[in-house]
């Protein structure tokens, strides 16, 4: 009994590092109380049996919740995809201001190409954190004085975004979800159906003036012309000569620019880069001015992205608001390009700023309009060309007095692609 109590306890040393302080104990319990071995196995194999049951039970436990993790799994992918359907912008804010969830588009509209756990300000202009803040605090609180879906529009119009809390059915706050439109197109549908009716009207004015103007136009400059020639010696007759071929450009360049306006606008798109388009266009506006082609100050950002642009028409725009920083008077103007990737989708911004007189600021609006002009000889098109021009290539206008004197013009280009890429099909 002896020798078999000591050969349970040796044994009993084995299985501790294996079965632990339990095992342990109950086996030299056994050996110490004479146990035999056999009542020592059949007691080992019972705790065996015991620790087998208990594991199968783990094993079984870990795989029902590794089960309903897939499960989740599945159903987050379902919802994932069902909001990466939708061609609006969405995105689910935690109760912590962190962004959960966010689909696709509302990636794209917010320039989250990070995904969810972002601040909620990092996806909001700057200029917008102060109607935010109320209006999440509205949301968190459930303020009945403040609005249940709560819209807040930026200031360029571009997106509208909708705010709508997400409650339990107990009524705790879990977070907001945000919807975010994309407006430009529609505003830009819009735009170009009131221009449409308004060209109509322009448009058959515009052929009656060209047709009743232009041909007494060119008899005064041919006749103006003829007396400087019969006449060289006069200089009476040199100077009113020269002052009539003048105005009468004048007037048919008016003409031009008018019939130019009523004509339907076919822009014809290739992929461009913007600082070569603008340093033409400030060597021809300079030229035009009888000023060195290098007259006009650039300040243009290095590597822009490429955009899809109508350049001959885009250089016309850029000529006119050069003319009129040229006109303003003072030193030459100045010609600036810059990425913009504030709060939403990114945007190459080209300025030309001058230091002239400068617009008084309840005429800002006005000037945009066509016919009105604050220059003397200024025929008022000008600045329609210009907004046209923004308006086919989906970009946004603006004219700003400038912080000491003078004007800036901006045009904002969205970097997005306007011409259709083509997929070639696999041979």
């Amino acid at each position: 009994m002896l020798v078999a109590a000591l050969t349970g306890v040796l044994f009993l040393e084995d299985v501790a590092t294996l079965e632990g302080p339990l095992a342990a104990s109950a086996w030299r319990t056994a050996a110490v109380a004479g146990v035999s071995m056999a009542a020592a196995a059949v007691a080992l194999g019972l705790l065996l049996r015991a620790l087998w049951q208990r594991n199968a039970a783990l094993a079984a436990a870990l795989s029902e919740t590794e089960k309903e993790r897939s499960a989740r799994r599945s159903e987050l992918e379902v919802i994932q995809a069902v909001v990466d359907s939708m061609a609006d912008g969405v995105i689910f804010i935690d109760a912590s201001n962190r962004i959960a969830l966010v689909n696709k588009a509302g990636r794209v509209l917010r320039n989250l190409s990070g995904g969810p756990g972002s601040e909620l300000k990092d996806c909001h202009p700057s200029a917008t954190h102060g109607a935010l803040d109320r209006v999440m605090g509205w949301l968190r609180a459930g303020d009945n004085t403040g609005p249940a879906h709560s819209i807040i529009k930026e200031k360029e119009g571009r997106y509208e975004t909708t705010y709508a809390p997400v409650r339990s059915p107990s009524g705790s706050y879990l977070g907001t979800v945000m919807v975010i439109r994309d407006i430009a197109d529609r505003r830009h549908l819009e735009t170009r159906l009131l221009d449409a009716e308004r060209l109509a009207g322009l448009g058959q004015m515009s052929a009656q003036i060209a047709h009743e103007l232009r041909n007494p136009l060119n008899a005064i400059a041919g006749a103006a012309q003829y007396l400087a020639r019969r006449l060289p010696g006069d200089p009476d007759v040199a100077e009113y000569s020269g002052l009539i071929s003048e105005e009468v450009e004048r007037v048919n360049r008016f003409v031009g620019e008018l019939l130019g306006l009523s004509r339907p606008v076919e822009p014809v798109y290739t992929p461009s880069m913007v600082n070569r388009v603008l340093r033409e266009a400030a060597q021809k506006a300079a030229l035009a001015r009888g000023a060195p082609a290098d007259a006009v100050r650039l300040d243009l950002a290095k590597d822009l992205p490429p955009l899809d642009l109508d350049a001959p028409m885009v250089t016309e725009a850029i000529v006119n608001l050069l003319g009129n920083a040229f006109d303003a008077g003072g030193p030459p103007p100045q010609l600036a390009s810059r990425l913009d990737s504030d709060g939403g989708e990114s945007a190459v911004v080209v300025e030309v700023r001058d230091r002239g007189c400068g617009i008084p600021e309840d005429k800002l609006e006005e000037v945009q309009r066509p016919f009105v002009t604050t220059k003397t000889h200024g025929t008022g098109l000008g600045l329609v060309i210009v907004q046209r021009t923004a308006g086919v290539h989906r970009a946004t206008f603006q004219l700003a007095r400038r912080e000491g004197g003078g004007t800036v013009a901006a045009l904002r280009f969205p970097v997005r692609r306007l011409v259709p890429t083509v997929v070639e099909a696999s041979p």
